[in-house]
């Protein structure tokens, strides 16, 4: 079973960060994320669950393909919620925005104690790394993956009882990330540098975004020289 590069990458996460032997995946789509893991023997089940019927039909058929209906099992229903009656070791909540993944958290913080996370945000990555941070889910590690002319940030996080501590730089660029460093990260960081001072080209000073849009380049060529 072949996978996109970007469900590659988080499946190599869950791989390398296995913790247990099941998983909740949060807008599985297709379910091609638990069926590789089931598949591969990474896993003995997982729940493939969404929102809307016609994911979770297409679920069904990638599931009966592989015949894997014993061992992944579509759930519809609204983000965590499909898994409160099950037992899950790790939930992946992947392929949207950064806001929907913390209204996915914050919904039911009561569950999500001891398993752990692997989160994907489209856009709003800072807006879900300031959740993390604040809700004392530590990020444990992170990569980043080209597909498709696109570039994903993939976090691997966990609930912890310490206090986390973290600078500004950390929310957009990501505390692993800014650390290695590596082309992509590069890559992705030079190309939003552009789009900011183009929006700045095009700001009065006294807009009300104008500070904002500046603040945002001198800390991105600040991490960009730093490397």
């Amino acid at each position: 079973m072949k996978l996109s590069k970007r469900l590659q990458a988080i499946a190599d996460l869950i791989i390398k960060y296995k913790h247990g032997e099941s998983l909740g995946d949060i807008g599985t789509d297709h379910a091609y994320l638990p069926c590789y893991l089931v598949n591969e023997n990474v896993i003995q089940k997982a729940y493939a669950c969404d929102i809307a019927k016609g994911p979770i039909q297409a679920s069904i058929e990638t599931i009966g393909s592989y015949h894997l209906e014993n061992k992944v099992i579509p759930l519809l229903g609204s983000g965590i919620h499909p898994l409160l009656d099950q037992h899950v070791d790790m939930i992946s909540i992947c392929g949207m925005g950064g806001k929907l993944i913390v209204d996915i958290l914050d919904e039911f913080p009561e569950y999500i104690q001891d398993q752990r996370l692997f989160l994907q945000a489209n856009v709003g990555l800072e807006v879900l790394r300031e959740y993390l941070y604040l809700h004392q889910i530590e990020i444990i590690d992170e990569d980043i993956v080209k597909d498709a002319h696109h570039i994903y940030e993939i976090m691997v996080c966990q609930k912890t009882s310490k206090q986390l501590s973290y600078q500004e730089e950390d929310i957009y660029f990501g505390p692993y990330l800014r650390q290695e460093k590596n082309t992509l990260f590069y890559e992705k960081w030079r190309r939003q540098l552009h789009i900011y001072q183009n929006i700045l080209t095009s700001l009065e000073e006294n807009h009300p975004r104008y500070q904002e849009v500046l603040h945002m380049i001198e800390m991105i060529e600040g991490e960009l020289n730093e490397g």
